[in-house]
């Protein structure tokens, strides 16, 4: 593809992403040249300051061919926009919300963190299902739980299995910047998943392996006592709510796992395959973190119910059926 058609299709994409009052990019890779095109479109020779986008990227593909008035009015950028990339304050305040310190962690038991090592050294050690056969490390966590978020996802991947950590690579990058938008350090909260080793290919978890890891993490949330759980991805939020919605249905909703609020979202991975969900996200993460400083009732959040899997028919037996009624 040539210079000048890639240009426009950033000048375009760019574009787009303003009409839809996008300013700020959770991926900072997109803020940089983004603003350095504007700049530049803004500055160029060619533009009289108040050029459009497209119009300069067309402007561009003309190699010097005089554009027709009627094309070269185009829609116009204001100058808050021209300018080194400016934001009104309005923008600004609504696009880089403020927060306050989150909530410390509180209700646990005191010796709350040996709990989770002596759970940590038992998962260690566990060989319930094949998995620890394939696994090259077991996943417990991320972070310290200081603060009493939990992030729950549904089994660690190649890089996780890896170095032993959960939501590494690039998608737990897009988890620290996401959490960082709210204004936490991914290190205050907690971060774990259902399957505590990698299936082999990343395949979807089954059910012997479920049965035999969900007890570690409903130990590690009984332990935790998380203000409010966030799931990731289908899987985990189908697990905790015992559904079988889809995650489109369920997401930027607020169910209970127990007595602790809990809101579904997309997956990071989901966001690296389908950018425009990032929006979609940065509304759910918001709305986690409300209930997460203000609690439901202060939030004024209604607790929804979801719909129940159909309880799993009776496997017949030998002899059943000569059994008296």
């Amino acid at each position: 593809m040539q210079k000048d058609h890639i240009l426009q299709a950033i000048a375009l994409q760019i574009e787009a992403e303003i009409d839809r009052g996008i300013s700020i990019w959770i991926d900072p890779a997109w803020n940089e040249p983004a603003s350095s095109f504007l700049a530049r479109a803004a500055s160029s020779p060619r533009s009289s300051g108040a050029q459009s986008v497209r119009g300069q990227a067309s402007a561009t593909r003309s190699k010097g061919r005089q554009i027709p008035a009627a094309r070269s009015k185009g829609r116009q950028i204001p100058a808050a926009r021209s300018e080194g990339r400016q934001i009104p304050a309005a923008r600004q305040a609504e696009s880089r919300p403020s927060f306050s310190p989150p909530p410390p962690a509180t209700g646990r038991d005191r010796d709350w963190k040996s709990k989770l090592e002596k759970l940590r050294q038992e998962t260690l050690a566990c060989k319930k299902c094949p998995l620890h056969e394939t696994r090259t490390n077991v996943v417990f966590n991320s972070g310290s739980g200081k603060i009493p978020l939990v992030f729950v996802s549904e089994a660690p991947g190649a890089n996780e299995d890896a170095q032993g950590e959960a939501f590494v690579g690039r998608a737990g990058d897009l988890l620290t910047k996401i959490i960082a938008a709210i204004g936490i350090d991914r290190r205050d909260v907690y971060i774990c998943n259902v399957l505590k080793c990698r299936p082999p290919g990343n395949r979807n978890p089954m059910p012997d392996e479920i049965a035999a890891c969900s007890p570690y993490l409903a130990r590690q949330l009984e332990i935790l006592k998380p203000r409010v759980i966030c799931t990731l991805g289908l899987f985990a939020t189908q697990l905790l709510l015992d559904t079988k919605a889809p995650i489109g249905k369920l997401r930027g909703r607020v169910f209970r796992y127990l007595e602790t609020p809990l809101l579904p979202t997309y997956h990071p991975a989901a966001l690296l395959r389908n950018p425009h969900l990032k929006r979609t996200v940065w509304e759910d993460v918001q709305l986690l973190r409300k209930i997460l400083d203000g609690g439901i009732k202060k939030a004024g959040i209604e607790i929804q119910m979801t719909e129940s899997k159909p309880a799993a028919r009776p496997i017949p037996q030998s002899g059943d059926l000569f059994e008296s009624s």
